[in-house]
C-alpha cells in the first residue's frame, strides 16, 4: 500500500511541473551564449524584436551547452531572465505517463490478487 500511495505521489509531482512549465513558460529557440560548464548557461533569444539574455540553470536535463548552438527553451512569462531547457518539459511529461502507468498496473495487480483469494 505504500508503494501505492509513492507512486500517486511522483505521478502529481511529475505532472505538476509538466503543469506549471506548460502554463508559465513560453516555448522559443535561444543560442547559447555562456560558458557550458558553469552552473547557469546564458542563451540569447528574440522576443519582439529584442535580444534578451536567459539563464538556464545547469541540471539532469540540461547539461552542457555548446556556445553559438540553437536550443529549444522554455521562458518564464513574467521573469525573461528564467528559463529552462525545452527537453525539460518532454521528461516531466514522460515521467508522469510511465509513472501512471505503473500506478495502474500496481491497482490492477492488487484488485486480481484480492479477487483471486476470496473464494
Amino acid at each position: 500500500m505504500e508503494a501505492l500511495v509513492m507512486g500517486i505521489l511522483l505521478d502529481m509531482i511529475f505532472f505538476a511541473r509538466f503543469l506549471y512549465i506548460k502554463t508559465k513558460f513560453y516555448k522559443t529557440k535561444g543560442v547559447a551564449n555562456g560558458n557550458d560548464r558553469r552552473y547557469t548557461s546564458e542563451f540569447i533569444y528574440g522576443y519582439r524584436g529584442h535580444n534578451y539574455v536567459c539563464s538556464v540553470t545547469n541540471n539532469i536535463f540540461s547539461r552542457y551547452h555548446v556556445r553559438g548552438d540553437v536550443y529549444t527553451i522554455f521562458v518564464k512569462k513574467h521573469n525573461p531572465y528564467n528559463g529552462v531547457m525545452g527537453s525539460e518539459l518532454t521528461i516531466y511529461m514522460v515521467l508522469s505517463i510511465v509513472e501512471f502507468i505503473f500506478v495502474g498496473l500496481y491497482i490492477m495487480l492488487l484488485l486480481l490478487n484480492r479477487f483471486m483469494y476470496v473464494s
